[in-house]
């Protein structure tokens, strides 16, 4: 079961898509869609029609959503600091992933001044389905490594990030879906008459998106 990885990072990030249009032809749908759509697939098009927002804030946030999951990754595998270079390494991972991201927008329901949006995710199994292979890896490496060969513990720690990455890689293309799950995001008007996802609805949403 995945751990909990709501950080600082996220709800930074949800402030920042807290707020929309007024009431007026206000979509829910819509609205979700667009916001899941730049989250998760980077995809600002229908997200910047509903938002005050600049193509380059919007890609931002997707960046910064990114970075959430990579340290969720180093954090999920015990591992305190890497280098630069092996951190972005995780990062471009969790672009591929991200990019095979499976999600459905249902219509939404009125429900008083606010709205229900239904939305069905897939969540990806790449990383569950790998853990056999990484966890034979991480055998073979703590059995047969030299500490001699490694300068300090962010050295080990790059060797073993690299080691799960290049095991995830190159299990990529058999990545598939678990069961849909269903998530009721809960878009909400504030006392100013705007609508906003609140923030316990993104981080549902984030929970299950990839399976570990």
């Amino acid at each position: 079961m995945r751990m909990k990885k709501m950080a600082a990072a996220v709800v930074a990030m949800v402030t920042a898509l807290a707020l929309t249009a007024c009431a007026g032809g206000f979509d829910a749908s819509k609205y979700v869609q667009g916001v899941l759509n730049n989250i998760y697939l980077g995809d600002s098009a229908a997200y910047m029609e509903m938002v005050d927002i600049t193509a380059e804030e919007a890609k931002e946030e997707y960046e910064q959503g990114v970075e959430v999951e990579a340290d969720f990754f180093l954090q999920y595998y015990g591992l305190d600091t890497v280098s630069d270079e092996v951190y972005q390494e995780i990062v471009d991972m969790y672009h591929q992933i991200y990019s095979k991201s499976k999600f459905e927008v249902k219509e939404a329901v009125k429900n008083g001044d606010d709205f229900n949006v239904e939305v069905v995710i897939s969540p990806i199994d790449v990383i569950v389905n790998s853990e056999d292979a990484i966890s034979t890896a991480v055998d073979d490496f703590i059995a047969n490594a030299n500490p001699d060969d490694y300068a300090d513990e962010q050295a080990v720690n790059d060797a073993l990030a690299k080691l799960v990455v290049d095991t995830i890689n190159g299990n990529m293309a058999n990545l598939g879906y678990q069961a849909e799950k269903s998530i009721i995001v809960k878009v909400e008007k504030d006392a100013e008459g705007y609508y906003g996802i609140s923030d316990d609805a993104i981080s549902a949403l984030d929970q299950d998106m990839i399976a570990y």
